[in-house]
């Protein structure tokens, strides 16, 4: 019988029950590299069976909770000092991580994140920018092309920190890229805002799946893909838990021209984390495919580093046209290449 995986757990948490404490070095690994010791921890809970736990394995969960708990609160504190800070008439919208904590969706539980990511209406971003600038947070300093970069082609300013309390804060006009080529306008995202505090908001919930899953592919970054995979499927699980519930899922995603990103990825989550042997079944389609070779723990010896290739590739063709895109990497390429050259000397 092949030993149980972090995967493994996160699927069925009750299993955790039946764990060798010799295995759980590995799984306590895993799930620490993959930013999901908390989570699993949170899982084993609502599985009730912490009990059956070896007590050393207990203390790390343990660890990972009490930690989680204190950036959330650290965070949502912060949030309402940027809510006092930006002029009232100013929405603020929290996403991602904030976002889950904020509305305490399944799947805040045990989450942790070093971000506070805050999306505004890009006819209201230079305010808001100035009123946070005003409030003690400074604007990273980035080269000229850089702030170019940021400003016309991506869909947030440099990332800001402030001064005493280094609370780092990415400002966001838009979900993803102006340029990109399945961009979604701030304004469509709007009408279903739902409000979390006085003058707080999150996006609505079928945008807030839709969101998490189109996020996940156009970042392509493998270090985090588990998580959000995990992310996404708590999240299609709490609130799109049946067939006429995911239909809505659809046509959302549909009608903001995503819908090829965000059903890949839902597969792939399903694929990985749910219990139904059907769903288990691998995808189809290479994008699918791909995220769960990625993600997949063992790692696919072959399969896995071809397959993070692949979605890295595929995000940036995704999130700047190639008449940008390659000029970009090119002298991205470049400027690394002299940074070599710089610390070889």
């Amino acid at each position: 019988m092949p030993k149980p995986c972090l995967i493994d757990l996160l699927r069925e948490p009750a299993k955790a029950a039946g764990v060798a404490e010799s295995d759980w070095n590995d799984i306590v690994i895993q799930a620490t590299n993959a930013q999901l010791l908390g989570p699993l921890a949170a899982a084993i809970e609502r599985a009730g069976v912490a009990d059956c736990v070896p007590p050393a394995v207990r203390q790390h969960l343990a660890l990972a909770t009490l930690t989680s708990g204190k950036r959330r609160e650290a965070a949502l504190w912060e949030v309402a000092a940027i809510r006092r800070a930006i002029d009232p008439d100013i929405p603020v919208v929290v996403l991602k991580g904030c976002a889950y904590a904020a509305c305490e969706d399944l799947n805040a539980a045990g989450r942790v994140f070093s971000d506070i990511d805050i999306l505004v209406p890009p006819a209201l971003l230079e305010r808001a920018e100035g009123k946070l600038i005003g409030a003690g947070f400074n604007p990273s300093q980035v080269s000229a092309y850089d702030q170019r970069y940021y400003r016309e082609w991506m869909h947030e300013v440099p990332p800001m920190e402030h001064v005493r309390r280094h609370t780092s804060v990415d400002l966001h006009h838009a979900i993803n890229p102006p340029v990109s080529r399945v961009h979604v306008p701030t304004a469509r995202l709007m009408a279903g805002l739902v409000a979390t505090a006085p003058g707080v908001f999150v996006l609505g919930p079928v945008d807030r799946v839709m969101h998490c899953a189109l996020h996940l592919v156009q970042e392509g970054d493998a270090q985090k893909l588990l998580r959000d995979l995990y992310d996404l499927h708590l999240l299609v699980q709490q609130h799109f838990g049946n067939e006429a519930l995911l239909a809505g899922l659809w046509r959302r995603a549909d009608e903001l021209g995503v819908l090829h990103l965000v059903r890949p990825a839902q597969q792939a989550a399903a694929a990985l984390f749910s219990v139904d042997v059907q769903s288990q079944k691998s995808p189809r389609g290479w994008l699918a495919r791909s995220l769960v070779a990625a993600a997949r723990w063992p790692r696919p010896v072959f399969a896995a580093p071809l397959a993070e290739f692949a979605l890295l590739a595929h995000s940036h063709w995704i999130k700047m046209p190639l008449g940008l895109l390659v000029p970009h990497l090119l002298r991205k390429a470049w400027l690394g290449l002299r940074g070599k050259e710089k610390a070889e000397a």
